[in-house]
Parts: structure tokens; C-alpha cells; sequence
């Protein structure tokens, strides 16, 4: 067991929330039921009190903060935080940082112009718009809130209570128990977005009429650059597996593999290479 992993890593959870923009009309919910008969617990009908467009902004902020807070980050436990390795602290925390300016951005435009949302609701809802959906401009700034928030990692010789010590003992075991799963976890993890993004070469690689993005290469470029900051306990095998991939398959460029086809052939065939001799690993994993 790694009990050093209090100076490794720490736990960290992305809290968000946002105004729904949704409300339960009542009356209509039992208009409909009455209509076809059923009973009052049939259906409920929601009203949209805001435009996808709207909102937009917020929602690609929001989109962008939990793609960036998940691919930066380790799994850990079943009540939402991450394991967040030390190394990576200061580029999560910089860029976390911009993400939260680009929410609170956002926000602050949509609040801006919620008379326009409102007058544009009026105009969409018809005869089911009421203005006492509508909470005032800075109750509405409320429902919106961005924060991470940083925690130990527990360890099971941090646990004290007033119990037996045969109690304690079974308690601590448990948690050494969930300590081992969640760093088999996170380290599986990591395996699986690397098989991944290889995968996904060979496949759009071995059909020669295939199209792919720019992206295939850069989010393998953009891992295994990750990935020596996510790789917890340095595991040999996952770093030799990462550099195998960064010094081979992330040398193509997507240019070069679309005009020609010899050298697109050749990255499949060391892609396909690659994910057979990783295949084992995942196993393990």
C-alpha cells in the first residue's frame, strides 16, 4: 500500500450549478392528463423559460470546465471527487482559474441581457408565459456557481473514534481496502485513454478511404504529454508504453497520412502493433 500518497496527490471535486431555466406549469400538466385520461402522476409538462441560444455561452463554458477538470484528473472513490496528482497542481489550478473567468463571463452577459431573455420569451411561450417565472436579475446571478474545492486524501491511520480496537481495526482495513481500489482504478485509467486514442488510430487508419480530423494526432500528442503528470507511481510499464507511442505514432502528421497512403499503411500496421502488445497490460489493468 502507497502511503505516501498524501504527497502525491490530493482530492478535488468541480461543484456547478446553474439556473434551470425550466418550470412546472401545473395547470397544463393537469389539462393534459384530463385530455387523455390519466391521472395527475402521468406527466408533467415544462415550460423553457430561456432560449438554448440564450444560454449557450454558459453551457460551452460549463462543457469545457468538466471535459478539462476529467481528463486532468484520476478517478477516485463514489462521491464525485478526483484524485489530482501533485505534479499536475499548477497547470490544473491555472487553467481551472481561466475556466471559472469564462464561466463567470458568460454568466454575467446572460444576466446582462436577461430583459431581452424575457422579452424573447414572451414572444416564444405565447399564452403560457407568466412574469413571475422569473426571478429578479440577482436572484438569477445566484443560481449560477463555479468552484473546486481541495481536500486531503483520508488514509487509515488518520481514522480516530471512540470505538474497540477491534472495530477500529476492521474500519481502517476497509479503508486500506478502498485506498488500494481507487490507485488500481486511476491507474487502470490511464491504460484505458491510452488504448483508446490508439484504437481509434487503427480504426480510422486501416480503411484507406476513411476521413479523420487533425485531432487524431493531437489528442495522442496532447495525452502523452499528460500522462507523465497523471501516472501517480511512475509505473515503468505505462511510461515505457507512452513513450513508445510519443516517439512513434505522434511523429505522423494528419497531412502526411492523408496524401499518402504507403505511410498511412505503415502508421495502421505500428498502431495495430501497438494496441496488441498494450492489449496484455489492459488486462491487467
Amino acid at each position: 500500500m502507497h502511503t505516501d500518497i498524501t504527497e502525491k496527490a490530493m482530492l478535488v471535486s468541480l461543484n456547478i450549478r446553474q439556473w434551470s431555466a425550466r418550470k412546472h406549469d401545473k395547470h397544463v400538466s393537469q389539462q393534459v392528463n384530463a385530455q387523455y385520461g390519466s391521472n395527475g402522476d402521468a406527466g408533467r409538462f415544462n415550460k423553457v423559460l430561456a432560449t438554448k441560444e440564450a444560454l449557450k455561452d454558459i453551457q460551452t463554458a460549463v462543457s469545457a470546465a468538466r471535459t478539462f477538470h476529467m481528463e486532468q484528473t484520476l478517478p477516485w472513490g463514489e462521491n464525485g471527487e478526483r484524485l489530482l496528482p501533485s505534479r499536475n497542481y499548477n497547470d490544473y489550478s491555472r487553467r481551472m482559474r481561466e475556466l471559472k473567468e469564462d464561466f463567470d463571463r458568460a454568466v454575467d452577459a446572460f444576466v446582462t441581457n436577461y430583459p431581452e431573455v424575457i422579452f424573447e420569451a414572451k414572444r416564444t411561450l405565447g399564452g403560457l408565459f407568466k412574469r413571475e417565472d422569473y426571478p429578479d436579475p440577482d436572484e438569477v446571478r445566484d443560481k449560477f456557481a463555479f468552484r473546486t474545492v481541495i481536500s486531503p486524501v483520508p488514509l487509515a491511520d488518520d481514522f480516530r473514534v471512540s470505538l474497540a480496537s477491534d472495530e477500529v481495526s476492521a474500519i481502517q482495513k476497509e479503508i486500506e481496502e478502498r485506498l488500494a481500489q481507487s490507485n488500481a482504478a486511476a491507474t487502470a485509467d490511464l491504460w484505458k485513454r491510452l488504448y483508446e486514442v490508439v484504437e481509434h488510430m487503427v480504426e480510422r487508419l486501416s480503411d484507406p478511404d476513411a476521413i479523420f480530423r487533425d485531432s487524431l494526432i493531437g489528442n495522442m500528442v496532447k495525452l502523452t504529454e499528460l500522462l507523465p503528470k497523471l501516472n501517480l507511481y511512475d509505473d515503468p510499464r505505462l511510461e515505457t508504453m507512452r513513450r513508445r507511442i510519443e516517439a512513434s505514432l505522434c511523429s505522423y502528421s494528419p497531412d502526411q497520412l492523408r496524401k499518402d497512403k504507403t505511410v498511412r499503411k505503415q502508421a495502421a500496421t505500428e498502431a495495430w502493433d501497438v494496441l496488441t502488445d498494450m492489449a496484455g497490460y489492459m488486462e491487467a489493468a
